[in-house]
């Protein structure tokens, strides 16, 4: 926006609000040109947060050619339509069914905020014995960004690429190509690093690069206290901290840093599509469902069709289709268009294109929220007038932080060869009750185990030390609900379901209750608190029959679904797409987001999505430059 605009809208703004706010602009003196200044300061900063979330919406014609579209301006599906349109000889459609983020996405401090709103899918689990007992209708939500920028524009912004092992077990599995020693060059392609304490190190750049359109950087609210905390409680059992998680040091406490661009949200829409809507070739299409994919009878794509406005378009493909709409959303459309598994297709009456094991395979980083601590530390929160200033003027603050998140532990258990147990921390002041009750209640616990939560707090201040599964055994399924595409699919996550898994989580569990025994925390009081689970309130606190109620009743998704459209040679017959990410069996069709993940990366998901799509990218431009 220029300076002639944000003047314009300031002025606009003084007139819907009145005289008494014009009391100064009659004023010469020095104080009252400051004042009008910064007003002028903050309007400018406020309007180009606006400017940042707002995407140019393409008018497409019904029957309109492409030579690629790409379905979901996610995680992955912004870069791929970036890669793409760098030939200006490619015209690029991106699909998006949501619309523009909101300002809020922008301020760090606010993750999670879209939960239950029109920027999240607002998916939930179907009820099963093995997990999720503790919440409303016994069913666990998943939230799953559903605006340009997709879970990048929702997530909690932590750049974790995962374990190289993770990436080298991908190639044994039959993917050539896949391992890490390939996967770093994605990695450090999109990257440019700005955060210093990496900088620092003179071997950063061995795994890290500059240049690249994603920005990262280090969260500049001030946790110094805690850090040091958790750190010295991390040391005293025997493991060391490290300035970066990517670099090669796998198990300890890390600093972690974000995607962030001058403190703000570095989503992918940002990074890879915000400064690249002047390309003429490449079109966004926003608030546009996508139904199904057009295959034709000798099984090649030949577009998509969806539904904008109250009208139901077709669009074609010269080429490809590439659907990166998430591990949830990209088997339901394969369904939906013949491609899945022949028994569930029958039996939905779609005819059978392809038989393909789509919606199998699903995995997730299940988290146990219900690991409480009490601590005697007075917790100091800043005013949020000056805290809005300090972010929005100079990109300091309360607001760019996530809590503790940014201070991660990675532990092992007894029979793990690297980490697979991930630790987050969150403190709240005492009495925050409307705090404690809204993140209790985003996981959707029943009344009873939030108003113990609330009960807790309202004496100490607390801290939630949340132990995540990296690497599950049980397998959950992608099924359709019904032959509406409006409709959300039918989610069986298979929580627990394989005994390791509980097993795992149990030693993850007592790791935390060592740290909590730790000098560090025993100096300020630290305690773990028993939640009112009535089904759990039968075990004795703290022995194993106990958590291993507890995690029944309150394990839950971290948002990291990954896996449903497995990649993997013909001859594995869970495979859906081959190593190139190309659907196996159908002509002009890939796949390119987390869904493609054979197993599930060791740690947050959104850096490894990433670099799945810049290599899909790669991969598709190699196969048309060659023919």
């Amino acid at each position: 926006m220029t300076d002639l605009s944000v003047m314009n809208a300031k002025e606009e703004k003084r007139k819907h609000r009145g005289v008494a706010d014009d009391c100064i602009t009659t004023q010469n003196d020095t104080g009252a040109v400051y004042i009008r200044q910064l007003e002028e300061a903050i309007d400018a900063a406020a309007c180009r947060l606006v400017d940042d979330v707002t995407y140019t919406d393409y008018d497409v014609t019904d029957g309109e050619e492409f030579d690629f579209i790409v379905v979901g301006a996610g995680s992955a599906g912004c870069v791929v339509a970036n890669r793409l349109s760098e030939n200006p000889d490619w015209r690029v459609l991106l699909l998006e069914a949501g619309g523009d983020p909101d300002v809020t996405t922008e301020f760090p401090a606010f993750s999670g905020s879209q939960f239950n709103t029109d920027l999240d899918w607002q998916f939930f689990t179907e009820p099963q014995p093995s997990n999720c007992l503790g919440t409303r209708n016994k069913s666990c939500p998943w939230s799953a960004g559903k605006m340009m920028g997709g879970g990048s524009s929702a997530n909690a912004l932590l750049y974790v690429r995962g374990n190289p092992f993770d990436f080298d077990r991908w190639e044994s599995m039959g993917n050539p190509g896949w391992a890490y020693k390939h996967m770093l060059y994605y990695f450090k392609k999109s990257e440019d690093l700005r955060s210093v304490e990496v900088l620092n190190n003179p071997n950063s750049f061995k795994y890290h690069n500059r240049g690249g359109y994603l920005k990262i950087e280090s969260f500049k609210n001030d946790i110094t206290f805690f850090k040091q905390l958790v750190s010295s409680g991390f040391r005293e059992l025997g493991l060391p901290n490290f300035d970066d998680v990517n670099a090669g040091n796998y198990e300890g406490h890390f600093i972690v840093q974000g995607t962030l661009d001058n403190s703000r949200r570095c989503s992918t829409a940002k990074a890879f599509i915000h400064g690249f809507q002047s390309r003429s070739n490449l079109k966004i299409s926003k608030k546009s469902l996508v139904h199904k994919v057009l295959i034709d009878n000798n099984r090649r794509v030949t577009g998509v069709q969806f539904s904008k406005s109250g009208s139901i378009l077709t669009v074609k493909s010269k080429k490809e289709v590439i659907l990166s709409a998430g591990a949830i959303n990209s088997p339901k459309l394969l369904m939906l268009s013949g491609v899945g598994p022949q028994e569930h297709l029958i039996d939905m009456g779609i005819k059978v294109i392809q038989n393909l094991n789509v919606g199998y395979n699903l995995q997730d980083h299940v988290v146990l929220r219900g690991f409480l601590i009490s601590i005697d530390i007075a917790l100091y929160e800043g005013d949020i007038i000056d805290s809005t200033f300090q972010f929005l003027i100079n990109g300091k603050g309360d607001l760019t932080g996530i809590n503790l998140f940014t201070i991660p532990g990675f532990i092992k258990t007894s029979h793990a060869a690297y980490p697979n147990i991930q630790l987050y921390f969150l403190s709240i002041p005492v009495n925050s009750t409307a705090k404690t009750k809204a993140l209790v209640e985003s996981a959707w616990y029943d009344e009873k185990i939030t108003n113990s939560a609330i009960e807790i707090n309202k004496k100490r201040s607390v801290m939630f030390i949340t132990p995540s599964l990296l690497r599950p055994k049980s397998r959950g399924r992608i099924l359709l609900r019904s032959l509406e595409p409006e409709d959300k699919p039918l989610i069986y996550p298979g929580y627990f379901t394989v005994e390791q898994d509980i097993l795992d989580l149990i030693e993850g569990v007592k790791f935390v209750t060592e740290l909590t025994k730790t000098k560090a925390l025993k100096n300020f009081g630290a305690r773990v608190e028993r939640l009112d689970i009535p089904a759990c309130n039968l075990f004795v606190f703290q022995t194993d029959p106990y958590w291993r109620c507890v995690i029944k009743h309150l394990g839950s998704s971290s948002y990291h679904q990954s896996g449903t459209c497995q990649m993997g040679p013909r001859e594995n017959i869970n495979a859906v797409v081959d190593p190139l990410l190309r659907v196996h069996g159908i002509k002009g069709l890939r796949v390119v987001d987390a869904s493609i993940m054979p197993t599930i990366t060791s740690g947050n998901t959104n850096a490894p999505t990433i670099a799945i799509a810049e290599k899909g990218a790669d991969l598709i431009k190699q196969s048309w430059t060659r023919k």
